[in-house]
């Protein structure tokens, strides 16, 4: 502060405050922490004290009582290089957990590549205040790389890392500042268990992304002619508004409380999922809604046996099972989906596009919200193994052990011996009435994605299980209470009738396909010409002349690529292990530092890495379009 008489000047920083650049670089980057730091009571940070070398250093007191410094009294610049020397500079993001004075975050900050990003985890906003009046941090916050995080709250965690999450499958390193851990101890404890969580998450997330993506594009490829004929789901939105939601997934606690839905008839839009749908019309119960989004041929199974006039409507993801569309005797919807209208973007279709489900019971979820229900009511997601059993009894799942059972081998042993066999992936979670359980990975991320769901809607989410995991943004509750504080009037909503399918639009299906091909055939012919040209730049970087000839035929190419941009899209959707290791590459070249000759001989090892995949995706697009048009042909001649 500068020193005067006049006290009215007394709180007049010179403009050469560090304070003055720091906020006006947090007031652009992130408006709500600048806003809680300036907000804080004068004065704002703590005493700061000069160390041997001159930057300063500060001490606090610990959950003990002890007084601690968080830098060195000798040299903190030094002691920050010690900690952050050992830490590979080459990873796509850091969390680092305590800030402090921010000494260890600019020494990583500076080794770190130039897209890295920082996540800062500090809880102490009058540190924070304190670092921003004592040192220039403002190339670090004007770099719009840095991400602070100062309250406990997962939502925002959650919310906040998601967009990253393909940033952080090339690698994610925590930083721990031991003397902020003393300080608030608590906090970080809890930070280190959501981010271990989010990394779950985030893994399962980009496993099934690139194991799943040709077989996604494959399906949806092979069931566009269901998604052009079905109606867009445009038409239901907000048809239920203020109408309850009952959504009956197949966890192992639904056959605590399955007894009562046949009241809830009426009175609540009852979304089944595909595993429960069969059963609920053997009790009685036929649901407004069934939802199905899975490849696996044993889906099949939930539809193998439903009555010929079923008003059940089927809402599914276009990439669900083909046999699935072929089996069901409902009316059908199809969600709106970038990759089908790719291929068939002459039809200008334009279905409504909702958020995608990991699981049927997430599609489940967001079709609630997409028909304007509040409150929803989940009744058997549990998440977990509920008293050692993976599955209601009743499914269609006892079909499939049907044949193995005996009194040596009952239903109860079959669901045990299926989670022991996934006993690698097994943890340990808490369950809705605070107990321990047991889930596995796949099931504890689809409990992050619900989380996160649940924690930033609006509306109101009920966890009428009665079982599994507890679940972060609901209220636990019994369906018996449920149904009489929210069901106790008939529905004032209705679903507009289904206007049918429209097989007339085939023939144009066909046209926009045999145009895709034709594309693909151009990508493979451009990928196949380029090819040579970035080996002969790879052998050859040594020579300026024939590198620059090289560079000028290939831009000449990417012009005719680009114009080609939509398809070359489609097709990319068969290669994305391909498109994961570009962008692997990328990140690595980046956080490389090298230049020159070195970072271009990289650069052109991983183009002609890419242009392979390209390639061979072209190929592989072609012949997936060759059995489509077969297909649809095959089916336009039969209804003739």
């Amino acid at each position: 502060m500068t020193a005067s008489s006049d006290a009215s000047t007394r709180f007049v920083l010179p403009e050469d405050a560090p304070y003055l650049a720091n906020l006006a670089a947090l007031w652009v980057n992130d408006p709500g922490l600048a806003a809680k730091i300036e907000a804080l009571p004068e004065p704002g940070g703590y005493p700061i004290e000069p160390s041997k070398s001159g930057p300063p250093t500060v001490a606090l007191t610990t959950t003990q009582g002890r007084r601690l410094y968080l830098h060195s009294r000798f040299d903190p610049v030094a002691e920050s290089a010690n900690l952050t020397d050992t830490i590979e500079a080459g990873k796509a993001g850091y969390f680092v957990l305590g800030f402090g004075l921010g000494y260890h975050a600019e020494a990583l900050f500076e080794r770190a590549g130039d897209e890295a990003i920082f996540c800062i985890f500090e809880s102490d906003l009058r540190l924070l205040r304190t670092a921003m009046e004592s040192r220039d941090l403002s190339r670090l916050l004007e770099s719009r790389r840095l991400m602070f995080f100062t309250a406990p709250d997962k939502s925002e965690l959650l919310n906040r890392l998601n967009p990253h999450t393909a940033l952080f499958s090339v690698g994610v390193e925590t930083v721990v500042h031991a003397p902020s851990q003393q300080v608030a101890g608590q906090f970080y404890q809890q930070v280190r268990i959501w981010l271990e969580e989010f990394s779950s998450f985030r893994q399962t997330s980009m496993n099934t992304l690139v194991l799943n993506s040709r077989r996604t594009a494959e399906n949806i490829a092979r069931n566009v002619g269901w998604y052009a004929a079905s109606p867009s789901l445009s038409r239901l939105r907000d048809c239920y508004k203020g109408d309850p939601a009952i959504i009956v997934s197949a966890g192992p606690s639904l056959r605590k409380n399955k007894h009562l839905l046949k009241d809830l008839q009426g009175r609540g839009v009852i979304i089944a999922v595909q595993t429960t749908l069969q059963p609920l019309l053997e009790m009685g119960i036929e649901p407004q809604f069934v939802t199905s989004l899975d490849y696996h041929e044993i889906c099949t199974r939930f539809f193998e046996k439903l009555p010929k006039h079923l008003k059940t409507e089927l809402i599914a993801e276009p990439k669900a099972n083909n046999a699935i569309f072929n089996m069901n005797p409902g009316p059908l919807s199809v969600l709106g989906n970038d990759f089908a209208e790719g291929l068939l973007r002459e039809l200008n279709l334009r279905h409504e596009v909702m958020q995608p489900g990991a699981t049927v019971a997430h599609l489940a979820y967001y079709l609630a919200e997409h028909i304007g229900c509040d409150p929803i009511i989940f009744v058997g997601q549990d998440l977990g193994f509920s008293d050692g059993l993976c599955y209601a009894p009743g499914t269609s799942y006892e079909d499939v052990w049907r044949p193995e059972l005996s009194r040596f081998c009952s239903v109860e042993m079959k669901q045990w011996e299926q989670i022991v066999r996934e006993r690698f992936i097994l943890r340990k979670i808490t369950d809705y009435q605070g107990r321990p359980m047991y889930t596995e990975e796949r099931l504890f991320s689809y409990l992050q994605q619900f989380e996160r769901d649940f924690l930033k809607t609006q509306t109101r989410i009920i966890d009428a299980t009665e079982g599994g995991a507890a679940k972060a943004g609901s209220t636990p509750m019994t369906l018996a209470d449920a149904r009489d504080r929210f069901c106790r009037r008939e529905l004032t909503g209705s679903a507009p009738p289904h206007p049918g399918l429209d097989w007339a639009k085939i023939p144009g299906c066909i046209a926009s396909l045999k145009k895709r091909k034709e594309e693909a055939v151009a990508i493979e012919q451009i990928s196949e010409q380029t090819l040579p040209l970035l080996k002969e730049i790879r052998d050859h970087l040594d020579s300026q002349a024939r590198v620059n000839r090289a560079i000028a035929a290939i831009d000449a190419l990417r012009t005719r690529m680009n114009e080609l941009g939509p398809c070359y899209d489609l097709v990319t959707q068969l290669t994305q292990p391909t498109e994961l290791k570009r962008f692997e590459a990328d990140r690595k070249i980046a956080a490389s530092r090298v230049s020159g000759l070195d970072r271009q001989r990289l650069q052109v090892e991983r183009d002609v890495d890419n242009v392979l995949g390209v390639m061979q995706a072209a190929r592989d697009f072609q012949k997936l379009m060759d059995d489509v048009i077969g297909t649809l042909w095959a089916s336009v001649k039969e209804a003739a």
